[in-house]
């Protein structure tokens, strides 16, 4: 049947759950909170996982649509590497980011399997 809807999609879900996490996870820590730039930092490219997943998504045609996906990974990985030097920073604790890591993974996976998937319709 296909997904019909952008907030079906497991890895705009994973995205969205990831921001928020991260979101959460910054306003906890008062360090990281009031680090203005390692906060925008990670902060925007926490959005941008979910932004450019649904960018791609109304692109339709699969060549756009891999190409805002790859955008995703990018953005999810460059915040990613940004939340684990928040535990280097002292920010946080490793175990704290476990949860944001997880929807990090899931995301990644889904996001990976969804280029390959739409990579069969490339023209």
């Amino acid at each position: 049947m296909g997904i019909k809807r952008l907030d079906d999609l497991v890895a705009f879900k994973e995205a969205v759950a990831f921001k928020v996490e991260v979101y959460a996870l910054v306003r906890r820590s008062a360090g990281a909170d009031r680090d203005f730039r390692y906060r925008d930092q990670l902060f925007d490219a926490a959005s941008s996982v979910e932004a450019n997943i649904a960018e791609g998504w109304r692109r339709f045609a699969a060549p756009d649509m891999i190409r805002f996906l790859r955008y995703a990974t990018g953005s999810l990985e460059e915040a990613r590497v940004r939340l684990l030097d928040g535990v280097d920073r002292g920010y946080f604790t490793r175990e704290a980011c476990d949860g944001a890591l997880v929807h990090a993974a899931r995301c990644g996976a889904a996001t990976t399997n969804l280029i390959k998937s739409l990579e069969r319709f490339r023209k």
